[in-house]
């Protein structure tokens, strides 16, 4: 893993307004591109712009710890594109009603790869680690690794609290279903899913102040091991890496609420 870099000044984040929730909901009722170029300008500023703000704000934070992942906003690297493609899938309606927020390792594509990673959804937005790729669970890299560092995961889990405050997120985009996760490595082993974070709903009010980037960003900080466990060529290293960053990198987080 490189060492930490410096990122660019981005604008703030301020919250998402109902405005981008209605909108995801009404393009899933109204999926075409007459109706998507009409409301334009509704996706421009009440949905890319936030989105675009919050993926700066996190990946300040993520690029300080490790230079390797993708940080900068960028659509089709960190923010997913909401315009479906349908050269292959003539079936496809035009457009996706949800955009996601990824951070993968530079270069690499997200079907390949696992990702901290926040959906926005007309239901609500979720906030996580997904696996990733096309491998199917059990038996994942991630699963491998921890099967073989037992001892290492299940130090982390006690000293982050990761089974008393995360889920297994199950379900279709945006319709989340908690899970509760086990608390010995041993059972982690066996997961059928590996989608672990926290879902708030779209009436949640956090999700329209400035204090959801702090959660987001204390979530992501927290799940960040589980990135380790699945891509890291030198675990120990990376994971003393970040046992020593945290406490500082927490600090940096806890102003954004200010």
């Amino acid at each position: 893993m490189k060492e930490p870099a410096k990122q660019p000044k981005n604008a703030s984040f301020e919250g998402f307004s109902p405005a981008l929730f209605g909108f995801l909901w009404d393009l899933s009722e109204n999926n075409s591109k007459d109706w998507f170029d009409a409301h334009r300008r509704i996706y421009t500023a009440e949905v890319l712009r936030p989105i675009k703000a919050l993926v700066g704000e996190i990946g300040g934070i993520l690029g300080s710890l490790n230079q390797d992942m993708e940080v900068e906003p960028r659509i089709g690297r960190t923010v997913s594109r909401i315009n479906n493609d349908t050269r292959f899938h003539k079936h496809r309606p035009p457009y996706r009603p949800y955009i996601y927020l990824g951070f993968p390792r530079r270069g690499a594509k997200w079907s390949s790869g696992s990702l901290l990673c926040v959906g926005v959804f007309p239901q609500g937005v979720s906030v996580g680690f997904y696996s990733g790729g096309r491998a199917k669970l059990p038996g994942h890299a991630i699963q491998e690794t921890i099967k073989q560092n037992p001892r290492v995961f299940q130090k982390y889990l006690d000293q982050r609290r990761i089974p008393e405050r995360y889920f297994e997120l199950a379900g279709k985009e945006g319709q989340a279903t908690k899970w509760p996760l086990p608390k010995t490595a041993r059972r982690w082993v066996t997961l059928e899913s590996f989608t672990i974070g926290e879902h708030f709903d779209s009436s949640d009010p956090i999700l329209g102040r400035r204090a959801f980037v702090d959660r987001a960003r204390e979530i992501l900080l927290d799940l960040y091991p589980l990135w380790l466990f699945s891509q890291s060529a030198d675990l120990e290293h990376d994971l003393q890496l970040y046992n020593e960053s945290i406490p500082r990198l927490t600090d940096q987080s806890s102003m954004a609420a200010d």
